[in-house]
């Protein structure tokens, strides 16, 4: 979508769109109603293309958005919906009338909208189908995948030591992990007290999420739909040797297993 012909000259970046699109329909000012019209009549006449991320707060739906426009060379444009909100319904679409023109202006009519949410049941269906290059499903990232994170951010972050148990972590997670050892001088094993994963916190709603995207919508990570399959982690013991260095992943004991 960003090599394809006629590839986006800007990027839209809008985050927690169900938030923003909260109450369609149903407030009373119809502030909601007339700004979300206005949003699907500005897409459809320009055959505007857009994708919906969708998944747990800190599985880098935001960090990917945010990132694309660097990857493709093209500017982002973060459009916050809430902030053009007034008490007055013609106030409120003046406002995003404005912000559509500016889009216009650097797009010249070539744009790629990027929406992020943690739950799509809120978002009007109407809205969802202007988004027509689909909806992408981030789960929580892999073995393999929290490997490679904690490479990245133990590099940014100057940190080594063993690693703590990350089983069900997100990508931001292991982040504030690595950036709560070197802020405070403490090890990993001693940050990650701190830390308390969402897939604990919000154990129920990350699985009801799965569920619902199961079959549904397309896999961020792999091939083709997302598919869950629920299953019991195994455990296991991880040591990192030196900064910079190899990962060690180290067996677990006979005790664990």
């Amino acid at each position: 979508m960003l090599a394809g012909v006629d590839s986006p000259r800007v990027i839209v970046f809008i985050d927690e769109i169900e938030k923003a699109f909260a109450g369609t329909g149903t407030d009373l000012s119809g502030v909601k109603t007339e700004m979300t019209g206005t949003i699907l009549t500005y897409m459809q006449d320009r055959e505007a293309d857009g994708v919906v991320l969708i998944g747990p707060p800190g599985a880098a739906k935001s960090a990917i958005a945010k990132a694309t426009g660097n990857t493709a060379g093209i500017p982002t444009i973060a459009f916050d919906l809430t902030a053009m909100e007034s008490s007055l319904v013609g106030a409120s679409t003046d406002r995003l009338r404005t912000a559509l023109k500016i889009i216009d202006a650097v797009s010249q009519g070539r744009m790629l909208f990027i929406a992020t949410c943690n739950s799509i049941a809120s978002l009007p269906p109407e809205l969802r189908r202007r988004f027509t290059l689909g909806t992408f499903f981030f789960d929580l990232p892999t073995e393999e995948e929290r490997e490679i994170i904690w490479q990245i951010y133990l590099k940014k972050y100057r940190v080594s030591g063993d690693l703590p148990d990350d089983e069900g972590w997100t990508g931001a997670e292991i982040k504030e992990c690595c950036r709560k050892a070197h802020r405070l001088g403490i090890t990993l094993m001693q940050a990650a007290r701190y830390i308390v994963p969402v897939s604990r916190s919000a154990a129920e709603q990350v699985k009801a999420l799965r569920q619902m995207a199961s079959g549904k919508f397309i896999s961020a990570s792999t091939q083709g739909m997302y598919q869950y399959k629920e299953t019991q982690p195994a455990p296991r013991r991880r040591i990192i040797r030196d900064l910079g260095g190899p990962l060690t992943v180290m067996p677990p004991s006979k005790s664990e297993a």
